[in-house]
């Protein structure tokens, strides 16, 4: 009897194009930095 070793495919790795850009969420700069400084104090 032989113990084989299963092997699970991998999933692609999926990566965004390099001209790829968020959409605006409508907030300006500053507010957006007035929410990390609340998150992180």
């Amino acid at each position: 009897m032989t113990n084989k070793k299963q092997t699970h495919p991998t999933q692609p790795v999926i990566r965004s194009s390099t001209d790829w850009k968020p959409e605006p969420c409508g907030l300006t700069r500053e507010q957006i930095r007035a929410i990390i400084i609340e998150q992180i104090g």
